[in-house]
């Protein structure tokens, strides 16, 4: 039996599936992505639970494909200067194929998804497809008119990096100020909790007292709304109109016709995607796509680089060979 390999590069966790060539996924195996170490410790953290699937990967494994935190050195498929990891620049490709002998594609994670999403997902059928990650980061992977896009360096999909605040009261994780990213994603939630608890004017509550620390998780966050605290109910509002902004700003950019959300942030509050979904029309210039939740719910990655492997796009293979 011949197999591909999909790798799921996240912040704080590598998950690695392995899939038959129909692209039924049969088996997970997960770990926690390094943070310190050479910069080949990510990629034998890979190599090292692919052996962990087979027992003869020499044999059984037909290709690999690997959705990363970016961002990224397309040809070389390397990551260069991730915001969210410790170790922030590694090489993946090069010691992946060097040690499994079998030709490995490496995207960042969004565009992964976004594969899966057009190949076997929400947007199979549509030839304008977009999917937004609400997680650690923020990210985006987007396919027009059947063209998948990855640009000069692989990065042409940084969204998590568009301008949503001009204040100067968001920083971002990459160093700049007001990206969307650097106010709402899930790294970042905790500093944006305590910026607007030293702003606020209402009630001394229990939500607002954890953001006044700085330490208030994206998770603490909605089960403090869930318990009508109403310092966390402003939060999630804001957060909200945050994430409205970007996502019409995507829209504008790329017109698509569906628009994907994946992300643990999305995944684990839909009722967040709703509010999301209503406050973005008024931004918007570009007809409105239709706005869903992932089919591929936690495995929208690591399908999409399962698909990345078995439905290789022409400009990926023009960049990281055959």
């Amino acid at each position: 039996m011949r197999y591909v390999v999909g790798v799921d590069i996240g912040a704080t966790k590598t998950r690695v599936g392995l899939f038959k060539l129909d692209g039924e996924l049969l088996k997970v195996v997960t770990a926690t992505t390094p943070q310190e170490g050479s910069d080949e410790v990510v990629a034998h953290t890979v190599i090292s639970q692919i052996f962990k699937l087979v027992s003869d990967p020499y044999r059984e494994i037909a290709a690999i494909g690997v959705g990363t935190v970016g961002p990224i050195d397309i040809r070389r498929g390397d990551v260069v200067g991730a915001p969210n990891v410790r170790l922030k620049t590694f090489r993946l490709k090069a010691p992946i194929e060097e040690v499994m002998r079998v030709k490995t594609y490496v995207v960042n994670d969004c565009v992964a998804a976004v594969w899966g999403e057009y190949i076997v997902g929400a947007g199979r059928g549509f030839s304008n497809v977009v999917y937004v990650t609400l997680s650690t980061g923020i990210g985006c992977g987007v396919v027009v008119d059947d063209h998948l896009l990855l640009g000069k360096d692989g990065n042409a999909h940084e969204v998590g990096h568009v301008v949503i605040d001009c204040s100067g009261r968001f920083v971002c994780g990459c160093g700049s100020i007001g990206h969307w990213e650097g106010i709402a994603s899930g790294a970042n939630i905790p500093r944006t909790a305590a910026t607007l608890a030293r702003e606020w004017g209402g009630p001394d509550t229990e939500a607002y007292r954890k953001a006044l620390e700085g330490s208030m998780t994206s998770e603490e966050l909605f089960q403090y709304r869930s318990r009508s605290d109403v310092f966390a109910d402003y939060l999630v509002n804001f957060l909200a109109e945050i994430n409205a902004a970007g996502v019409a700003s995507v829209v504008n950019i790329y017109d698509p016709e569906i628009l994907s959300l994946g992300g643990s942030i999305a995944l684990r509050n839909p009722g967040f995607i709703e509010v999301i979904a209503r406050k973005t029309p008024k931004y918007t210039v570009n007809r409105m796509p239709k706005i869903v939740l992932t089919p591929l719910g936690e495995n929208a990655v690591l399908i999409g680089a399962a698909a990345i492997a078995l439905n290789t796009p022409l400009n990926l293979v023009k960049l990281q060979g055959s």
